[in-house]
């Protein structure tokens, strides 16, 4: 079997394009490298390396055995890092905005339950979140949207109810007073929008294209929902968003929420965490507190804003 070490030598010289560069980074001589790169090529059984006086290039072999490696190194560090936090005993859940008003409830809930454990919350965009699972970087995450690279054979991925897409604008707004909101009647003010970085974005965009709009450019993108919340409450524009995270902004009086009649606007909210966490009894317990919890407090929610909808 190879080396895991020898694996690393070869990812290293293939990202510095030369035997003598990675030599001289890993404080290993060029022989040792060499070494290390022919034992790899023994054990796949072909050239994984164009070797020329100019440097190093990969073979089509060794762009697959260069994929592999990257798997293989990458599971071991997620492993690495899970069994360093069960050590510890501490998770941490990131939230994409749809988690935002369900998250830090979650964390005191698990806190009260499990005393010992250290519970940390990251708020980031679902598609960050998910990069972050994906990197062993966090345990468990809240998104409303799924990127395309989740791969459902890695993932555990449950259902923790709806979301529904609605316009927020300013309490003094025109369309405020308006019965029905049409997609025509969004579209004559200035749109604000979030980074490609949320869910929302490609919820939104999902939707539009449903609704027969292709192509709807915001006037204005901002980083964050909290600096998306106070555009529309400064009177910047309005904007397409979570019902479920706009909801208390609605309810404290910051912004208005409205339906808009003619907008594909349903979207799922989910809960994930990866096989690997899961094969652990105590973060399948934790998945399971938190997916059922998650759960009721959403639906309290749908009981309370259904109105609006």
């Amino acid at each position: 079997m190879s080396r895991i070490d020898f694996m690393r030598t070869f990812l290293k010289v293939v990202e510095k394009g030369s035997l003598k560069a990675a030599a001289k980074e890993l404080s290993m001589s060029v022989s040792s490298v060499s070494f290390q790169i022919n034992s790899l090529e023994e054990f796949y059984g072909a050239r994984l390396l164009n070797r020329k006086v100019t440097g190093v290039t990969l073979t089509e072999e060794g762009i697959i055995a260069m994929k592999n490696m990257e798997s293989i190194l990458g599971s071991i560090e997620d492993a690495k890092k899970l069994i360093a936090n069960l050590r510890e005993d501490k998770v941490t859940i990131a939230s994409g905005m749809v988690g935002l008003n369900i998250v830090f409830h979650l964390q005191s809930l698990l806190k009260a339950k499990y005393p010992a454990l250290e519970v940390d919350v990251l708020l980031r965009g679902a598609h960050e979140c998910t990069k972050l699972l994906k990197r062993g970087e966090v345990d468990f995450a809240i998104v409303g949207d799924l990127s395309d690279d989740v791969e459902p054979e890695k993932f555990k991925i449950d259902l923790l109810g709806k979301d529904w897409l609605v316009l927020i604008t300013p309490v003094n707004h025109p369309l405020v007073n308006k019965k029905e909101v049409k997609l025509e009647d969004v579209l004559k003010y200035p749109l604000i929008s979030l980074t490609d970085d949320y869910g929302i974005n490609t919820s939104i965009k999902k939707a539009l294209k449903k609704s027969g709009y292709d192509s709807v450019k915001p006037s204005i993108v901002v980083g964050d929902f909290f600096s998306k919340l106070n555009s529309v409450s400064s009177n910047l524009g309005i904007a397409i968003t979570s019902m479920i995270a706009a909801a208390k902004a609605h309810e404290v009086g910051l912004v208005k929420m409205k339906p808009i009649e003619d907008l594909v606007d349903e979207r799922d909210i989910y809960l994930v965490t990866s096989y690997l966490s899961s094969e652990c009894k105590r973060m399948r317990e934790y998945y399971s507190f938190i997916l059922d919890n998650a759960k009721r407090m959403l639906s309290n929610y749908y009981k309370k804003y259904l109105l609006i909808h």
